[in-house]
């Protein structure tokens, strides 16, 4: 061995920033290195790989949890951006009457701090290569809903990748309203003009803020929507809060399993995000391209983003009966050089009207 200590190769810090939110720094020894914030749903904020950004952040920072944001679109004002936010546990998308209230924008996930069950650190003098972070989140109430998860967070010594796996338990005595989404927000430099979106399937394009008889979703041309997946520049029209995007159908390998992304041949890097179709069946491609503000965000979920009356699926009311649980696994790995583009690439395809 030419080290004594394993953190020089690579491993997991704990601590807090000066507002006293605590964080955890990953750094897996490839080169990829992110933050985990344990207040805000265990979620992966600021990530690099090498000299090189991938995350969307917010003007706002990392935020200490407060129950404020959970209200209609205040979610926004705490929102830290980053490369994996959660949502849900029981609603996604914007607010939505509920039982009990009225949901705030992309449920109360990633306004809920972490008990941290156990931080696991590389030892490569016993051969044990593997670190992760195992979590357990409590989303509950008086009389209900109560949600449980459980989430693990794991990489492997000298490999671009992380696992995230979560597992959702009703803890409740009554069915309770569930929906799930990944909002992985990538940003400059990784997103920059000439970047290609990688995926396939069909798909509906959809557009805010409405049209004047309260439509999100124009109909344009399958070409059109082909065009949206070559990232441009700076988009004027996309000043404030306008936004645009796909709904999709990912069309996953022989295996069950989606291969999403985005590959930057300007800076030869590519980020890869796997997860089991049965577990997220579709996928939002939210697009936003704005002075500053220029971010696209991947979103594979379960359920319902859109809810009634826009979305027309058996998904506007998912639940979890009392006892029973949903399990969720999403990897996220970077690629570079230009073999591992190609090969990566070749997971992309067209889209199709649904």
């Amino acid at each position: 061995m030419k080290f004594e200590n394993s953190h020089q190769m690579g491993g997991i810090r704990t601590g807090r920033l000066d507002n006293g939110v605590r964080v955890a720094w990953v750094d897996t020894g490839s080169g990829l290195r992110f933050l985990v914030a344990l207040d805000r749903g265990g979620d992966i904020v600021d990530a690099q790989f090498n000299q090189h950004g991938l995350a969307y952040l917010t003007p706002n920072g990392i935020k200490p949890p407060s129950p404020n944001y959970n209200s209609e679109f205040e979610w926004l004002r705490g929102w830290p951006g980053g490369l994996v936010t959660t949502c849900g546990p029981e609603t996604i998308g914007g607010p939505r009457p509920q039982t009990g209230g009225t949901s705030g924008l992309h449920g109360r996930y990633s306004n809920t701090p972490v008990e941290v069950e156990s931080v696991i650190n590389p030892d490569p003098f016993s051969g044990r290569d593997e670190m992760s972070l195992h979590l357990i989140i409590r989303d509950s109430r008086m009389f209900g809903p109560t949600y449980e998860i459980r989430r693990k967070l794991s990489c492997v010594l000298g490999k671009p990748e992380i696992r995230v796996e979560d597992t959702v338990t009703n803890r409740g005595d009554t069915k309770a309203g569930h929906h799930w989404l990944y909002h992985c927000n990538l940003g400059y430099p990784l997103l920059e003009e000439g970047a290609k979106l990688v995926y396939r399937g069909a798909a509906h394009y959809w557009e805010l803020p409405p049209a004047a008889d309260g439509s999100i979703l124009p109909a344009i041309t399958e070409r059109r929507m082909n065009q949206i997946k070559r990232v441009p520049g700076v988009l004027p029209e996309h000043s404030g809060s306008a936004e645009r995007g796909l709904l999709v159908n990912v069309e996953p390998d022989k295996q069950g399993l989606c291969h999403i992304g985005l590959v930057n041949p300007k800076i030869g890097v590519g980020l890869e995000i796997e997860y089991p179709a049965k577990d997220l069946p579709r996928l939002a491609n939210w697009q936003h391209y704005a002075n500053g503000c220029y971010v696209t965000a991947l979103e594979p979920f379960y359920g319902s983003l859109l809810g009634r009356p826009h979305d027309k699926s058996k998904m506007t009311e998912t639940s979890l009966a009392p006892g029973k649980s949903r399990k969720y696994r999403l990897t996220l790995r970077v690629h570079s050089g230009r073999d591992q583009l190609k090969r990566f690439s070749g997971f992309d395809g067209p889209v199709s009207k649904v």
